[in-house]
């Protein structure tokens, strides 16, 4: 954890996917905006731009995430790069990475013009898959990076870690998740795979709908593991691969491993020494 200090210029993100959130947005930026410059705050707002078009000021020192925790992953992965701390504002449904406003806008904005929050430092996975043509797809996870079935038959997949094949190879399923401590409590989570705090150093590999010949349901190892997958009959057994929603098909081979870029997420008070349980809680059905 990184005590925050106050802010001065910030950058406003925001990925409307509809018509209906784009309203919303609207407002919510319109709003924001005002805050910040009661607050002597200095703000740029990139509305509706692709991650790899927004180019902050230098002496930016926050990104405000306008949306929920899909608008976050949207923006965290590719902007990781530019070391600038990402402050969520919650205007979508879940909203575990995101700051409430349940008790007013302006309250979370005048924490960040204090400097009265907190900044917590989140492992990336990264990958690289190989297609039929023999391309690289390059990606970034900040929850999890999968390959997963294309049709209706069923993967077929070596698997090595750290460059040792599997003995159980070749595995029968529908994909498999690699997900960081963040991502343990999302998809992995709902595949059966463990939960793991997200001050863990480990990550985990979870089979989808694995033939009982793979004895594993799930697994964990250290973060710096490197995982490597092999797709048999890739042309018969079609596979792509999704890094936070960023899907590539016709994969034939994949590397997953921990990425050098971090993603530094801020939050105001309240969260601290039982911040870790938020994530963990958030399984409560």
């Amino acid at each position: 954890m990184i005590k925050g200090s106050p802010v001065k210029r910030c950058a406003i993100l925001a990925d409307p996917r509809n018509s209906e959130m784009a309203v919303t947005l609207d407002q919510a930026r319109d709003e924001v905006q005002k805050h910040l410059d009661d607050l002597g705050i200095i703000s740029e707002v990139f509305f509706g731009i692709p991650p790899q078009e927004i180019h902050p000021h230098p002496d930016t020192d926050i990104f405000l995430v306008l949306g929920g925790d899909g608008t976050m992953i949207f923006f965290a992965g590719p902007l990781s790069h530019l070391e600038i701390p990402f402050f969520g504002i919650n205007y979508g449904n879940v909203g575990f990475m995101m700051n409430s406003i349940k008790h007013g806008l302006l309250n979370p904005l005048k924490k960040l013009h204090e400097g009265h929050f907190s900044c917590w430092d989140f492992p990336l996975l990264e990958v690289d898959a190989h297609d039929h043509s023999g391309q690289v797809h390059h990606g970034l996870g900040l929850n999890d990076i999968y390959l997963q079935r294309m049709t209706v038959q069923t993967c077929k997949i070596n698997v090595s870690i750290n460059g040792r094949p599997l003995a159980f190879n070749p595995i029968l399923c529908d994909g498999v998740i690699v997900s960081t401590p963040l991502g343990s409590t999302a998809y992995s989570y709902n595949a059966t795979g463990s939960v793991v705090s997200i001050d863990c150093p480990v990550l985990t590999i979870t089979p989808l709908a694995a033939n009982r010949t793979c004895p594993i349901k799930s697994l964990m190892l250290p973060l710096d593991t490197v995982i490597n997958v092999e797709v048999l009959e890739p042309l018969k057994r079609k596979v792509l691969v999704v890094s936070d929603g960023q899907d590539q098909g016709d994969i034939s081979r994949a590397e997953i491993r921990l990425s050098q870029k971090k993603a530094r997420l801020a939050f105001t008070g309240g969260q601290r020494e039982g911040f870790p349980l938020r994530f963990i809680n958030k399984c409560k059905v």
